[in-house]
Order: C-alpha cells, then sequence, then structure tokens
C-alpha cells in the first residue's frame, strides 16, 4: 500500500511542477508583448529610452489619484528640456485601453504612452532593473546612453528631476526649448 500512496504523490507533485513550469513559459513569453502603444501595436519602454535623451518614465494608472494629482505637473515640465523625454506606462492595459485614453485627453498628455498591466510591468521591472513595483505612480530614470540612473516609487517633484538632470547634463545640452 504505502508505495502506491507514495507514487501517487510523487506522479502529483510532478504534474504540478511541469503545470507551474508551463504556465511560468507561457506569462514569461506573452511578456514581451504585453507592452503596446495607444493603438495596440507592440512597443517596449527600451524603444524609448536611450538616444542622447535623458528619459523619464512614469508609471501611472488612471484611477490612481497621486497619479492625478501630479500629472498637470509632468505636462506642464513635457519639453522643459531639450535633452530629457517623457514616456508614460499605463498598468490600465488593453482591457482598460479607453480609460487610459480619457486620461491621456482629460489631462492634455503629448508625451508617448505604453500599455501593459500591473504583472507584465512587474516582471519588466525585476528583469531590467532588479526591483519590484511597488505601486503607481513610480518614475524611472534613465541617462542619455540608456543606462538606469534611479527608480522610485511615490511622487517625485518636477524640481527633484530638473535639477538631477541639469547638473549631470553638459551644460550645451540643457537649455529649455
Amino acid at each position: 500500500m504505502k508505495p502506491n500512496f507514495i507514487a501517487n504523490f510523487i506522479m502529483k507533485r510532478a504534474k504540478f511542477l511541469l503545470l507551474s513550469l508551463l504556465l511560468l513559459t507561457s506569462l514569461a513569453s506573452q511578456s514581451a508583448s504585453a507592452f503596446t502603444n495607444m493603438e495596440g501595436k507592440q512597443d517596449s519602454i527600451t524603444n524609448h529610452i536611450g538616444k542622447d535623451k535623458w528619459t523619464i518614465v512614469e508609471v501611472w494608472e488612471s484611477n490612481c489619484a497621486a497619479c492625478r494629482m501630479h500629472m498637470p505637473e509632468m505636462v506642464k515640465f513635457d519639453g522643459k528640456l531639450k535633452n530629457a523625454r517623457l514616456l508614460g506606462v499605463s498598468l490600465d492595459g488593453q482591457k482598460g485601453a479607453d480609460a487610459a485614453d480619457d486620461f491621456i485627453m482629460e489631462y492634455g498628455i503629448k508625451f508617448p504612452t505604453i500599455l501593459t498591466n500591473y504583472v507584465e510591468m512587474n516582471i519588466w521591472m525585476q528583469k531590467s532593473i532588479g526591483e519590484s513595483l511597488v505601486g503607481t505612480p513610480t518614475f524611472i530614470l534613465f541617462d542619455p546612453e540608456g543606462k538606469l540612473v534611479a527608480a522610485q516609487p511615490g511622487i517625485v517633484s518636477i524640481e527633484s528631476l530638473e535639477t538631477f538632470i541639469t547638473e549631470n547634463s553638459k551644460p550645451s545640452t540643457v537649455v529649455a526649448k
């Protein structure tokens, strides 16, 4: 009796581990296409970083009160420095694309926005910057070569971003537009 019990237990455990592995593999393969632009075409954060400009990534959700409070400042900051660009990453995902689009229209956001969801953004952050997504808003800063400089959950003041970028840039590249 005991050998059958042990064999059954081992078989069930092996099936569970195999299914878990298949699920993780499936999630990992989906993560590359889980980032889209607002038109639903595949995009990625890496498409927008580097290229001789600082990149400020703001991760937000349309139902985030702190995001709503801070977004007018980001819209006003957009284009202020010629050597910096903004990228929005909405966690509303494809199912919440209408809510994200309404948010973009409401605040007059002109900078590019990528859609994804919390799980995929968390996977990207763990792989790319070695940190987990804590919540929204989250700010991620890349230097002009595309190297990670900082990641900060919560609101980051525009003054702090501008000061940091200005102090760490060549003077000829900072002039406001």
